[in-house]
């Protein structure tokens, strides 16, 4: 068997470039009782851009943990450039060439933008090293991975989406020869800068290894998908097979029907009336109205105010003019326990951050709405509602007892809304709902937020997928630096629509 360390490096000319990059055969892994990989197998190779597609839960995480040496496989095996390996652990694989950006961020916030690109081969305890040539040396990273910023700037300080790519660029500077990119996009306001560079890395012969969920990145960056469906591999499609209905078929194995699950709703009384609000975000007041039944569109690009005007709606921020009115009344005075006893329930951006304590079990997060001060707590009643809401809202898990952070995001984000639909709100504020969720977990969001619409509660959506506001809004309100730029009805949406006024151009006065 060979030693990890010892992998060849890559050379165009080498008679290894007549067997894969990477080939994994039957690797399996359990956790406990749970089998996470049940034979997967995966072949990737050299200046080739390979998908690694399925549900939440199917495996796609841990086969990439597997891969890139963070974890072990119970069974299977691992070859790199038709060898055997076994990793002792990350660095190993990094220094055989493999490289992960997981879909968690794991910058150190303290350290330097120049400093976090740089750590993997920062490897010399107590050396002496000057921030100047840092960051002179990490600026070539921060410019492939299309970053303008100050190497030297905190990497705390930055937004999501350009500490993502500072992932990235910390990837560039370990030069992979396999880049394995696990829902990097997801918190990008351009994937195309990414995909620029994925381009640039295979051109130069890197295998690259991408997990996403979103259909359209898969056909515009990858050569061909492997799917994986309950840890198994299920399905090897080409180039010519990447199609919408192919790769939701084989990553889901039923028919999704409808997929957005947006049946006609005749509209009700006004259910929320935003009046002059003004955020924390910017000092322009936004109004709108949303009837009973609606659906409501928020647009807008990344820092257009679009999580600061649902936040301010549900009281989880001070507003600094304006009112919020619920069925005809004023929610004064608001908090988040206001907002929620006028009937506003918010499902936040970041699920783990903003709404789940990810080391609680499912039963103990889903019983945070009933818990009340000096009143003991009903451990049955909480386990029974937790049951139901599981098997309601079809969660995948071994059992209301395991902490939430084991369960992949689809179903994170189920028990997300579990929560916030449990006391059965007039108003259902959506940040981001399918962020990093699979087509099926998808299609089963679709259906709750339209038959809860069609139950008659009022629905305000804020996403940055285009295609999601356009299947199941019927207005669109546009944000554009704070301001409302304007209001697209059904009929007259469209993606180039939507952009440009998110852009500041075309401005319409009938957001409202």
């Amino acid at each position: 068997m060979a030693d990890a360390n010892t992998a060849p490096p890559l050379n165009t000319a080498s008679p290894l470039n007549t067997v894969p990059l990477l080939k994994v055969s039957g690797v399996g892994k359990r956790f406990g009782s749970v089998a996470a990989l049940r034979r997967a197998d995966l072949v990737v190779n050299r200046g080739e851009v390979v998908c690694l597609a399925g549900e939440n839960g199917s495996g796609k995480s841990t086969l990439a943990r597997i891969v890139a040496g963070a974890m072990a496989p119970d069974e299977g095996v691992v070859e790199l450039d038709g060898r055997q390996v076994t990793f002792g652990g990350p660095k190993d694989a990094l220094d055989a060439g493999l490289c992960l950006v997981s879909q968690e961020p794991t910058l150190v916030p303290g350290l330097s933008v120049a400093e976090n690109v740089l750590l993997p081969r920062l490897n010399r305890a107590a050396r002496t090293v000057r921030r100047t040539a840092l960051a002179a040396r990490a600026a070539p990273y921060l410019e492939r991975a299309g970053l303008d910023v100050d190497p030297l700037r905190p990497a705390g300080t930055l937004p999501p989406g350009e500490r993502e790519l500072v992932e990235v660029a910390k990837a560039l500077a370990a030069e992979p020869r396999l880049l394995i990119l696990d829902e990097v996009t997801t918190r990008l306001p351009d994937p195309e800068r990414l995909f620029a560079v994925v381009d640039g890395l295979a051109a130069e012969g890197c295998g690259v290894i991408m997990i996403t969920h979103r259909l359209r990145e898969i056909r515009r960056a990858c050569d061909r998908a492997t799917v994986l469906r309950d840890g198994s591999t299920v399905a090897g499609l080409g180039r010519d097979e990447l199609t919408d209905e192919r790769l939701s078929s084989a990553m889901v194995g039923r028919d999704l029907g409808e997929y957005f699950h947006k049946r006609p709703v005749t509209p009700g009384a006004v259910r929320l009336s935003v009046e002059g609000l003004v955020t924390d975000r910017s000092p322009h007041p936004i109004s709108f109205d949303v009837r009973a039944g609606e659906i409501i569109g928020v647009a807008g690009l990344v820092g257009a105010g679009r999580s600061e005007l649902l936040e301010t709606i549900a009281g989880a921020r001070r507003p600094r003019g304006g009112t919020v009115v619920v069925d005809g009344s004023p929610v004064e005075r608001a908090t988040p326990r206001t907002a929620r006893r006028a009937g506003v329930a918010l499902v936040p951006e970041d699920r783990f951050e903003q709404a789940l304590a990810a080391d609680h079990t499912i039963r103990d997060n889903l019983a945070v709405p009933w818990l009340r001060a000096l009143r003991r707590t009903d451990r049955a009643r909480d386990r029974e509602r937790a049951n139901r809401a599981v098997a309601e809202y079809r969660v995948r898990c071994p059992g209301v007892d395991v902490p939430v952070g084991t369960l992949s995001g689809g179903n994170a984000q189920k028990l997300v809304l579990a929560r916030a639909l449990g006391h059965a709100p007039k108003v259902l504020l959506l940040d981001e709902p399918t962020r990093g969720v699979d087509i099926g977990a998808r299609a089963d969001i679709y259906e709750l937020v339209g038959g809860l619409a069609e139950a008659g509660a009022a629905v305000v959506l804020a996403s940055s997928d285009l295609l999601e506001l356009l299947g199941l809004a019927d207005r669109i309100i546009v944000l554009a630096e704070g301001r409302p730029a304007g209001a697209l009805g059904r009929d007259e949406a469209s993606e180039e629509a939507i952009a440009l006024l998110a852009l500041g151009g075309g401005d319409r006065d009938d957001a409202a």
